[in-house]
């Protein structure tokens, strides 16, 4: 049979995941779903090499069917298509907050008509970060680019770790310091991670954690920051 994906609503590159079974569309339940799971289906996609799982959804009865459950890939998997999974149709959930809508990192790009005498101006990269309030590029609080806006990094369980892939990725060389409860003053806006736990070689922060949102767990007075040598 002839089985395909595609990311429902929003935009072709984010939305609620679906595969197509038994001549129809239905959902994939977000229930142990890895990173890894999220990655393979947005380069199954051509949407980027990386994505999230939104968490901030409404409690909705499931329109249709859930296709599948525990996707459950890991980094030996190439293929979303080959990770271990529960068998069609054996799945758990039936609440829209239980099925997994992803953003995925590729294919984004804000077009907005010009007025006369403006110009319209590319938001940043997808996966941007940025750290504020420190003197320098390489010190202060770390601020992450998600769904079009700057957002905050949680401290629980922020450790040199996690400081030292936002270090490199801010092209600042080895961590030196990796203060939390809001060193650098308070953020604004949404908090896009929470509960950061890098192993300390990923490329990037968005790496350690497979899902955003601002659960509203986590106030700005527990915002992390990072102190780098400078060094890139």
């Amino acid at each position: 049979e002839f089985v395909a994906l595609r990311l429902e609503n929003s935009s072709s590159c984010s939305g609620r995941l679906q595969v197509f079974h038994q001549g129809t569309w239905g959902s994939v339940c977000s229930n142990s779903m890895t990173a890894k799971s999220n990655s393979l289906a947005c380069k199954e996609l051509g949407c980027g090499d990386r994505g999230y799982l939104e968490t901030l959804l409404p409690s909705l009865r499931l329109p249709g069917p859930a296709w599948l459950d525990r996707v459950e890939c890991g980094e030996g998997n190439i293929s979303f298509w080959l990770c271990p999974s529960a068998p069609w149709n054996q799945q758990s959930c039936d609440d829209l907050r239980d099925v997994a809508h992803i953003i995925c990192n590729g294919n984004w790009l804000c077009l907005l008509p010009c007025s006369p005498g403006r110009v319209s101006v590319p938001p940043p990269a997808r996966e941007q970060i940025r750290a504020v309030g420190g003197g320098s590029s390489c010190s202060g609080r770390v601020e992450v680019w998600l769904q079009g806006s700057w957002g905050t990094v949680c401290d629980d369980s922020w450790d040199r770790q996690d400081a030292a892939v936002a270090c490199r990725q801010l092209g600042c060389g080895p961590a030196l310091a990796a203060p939390g409860q809001a060193a650098f003053g308070e953020g604004t806006g949404p908090i896009w991670l929470e509960q950061v736990e890098c192993k300390g070689t990923e490329p990037a922060l968005q790496d350690c954690w497979d899902r955003i949102g601002d659960s509203g767990a986590c106030p700005h007075k527990e915002d992390a920051a990072v102190e780098c040598s400078g060094e890139g």
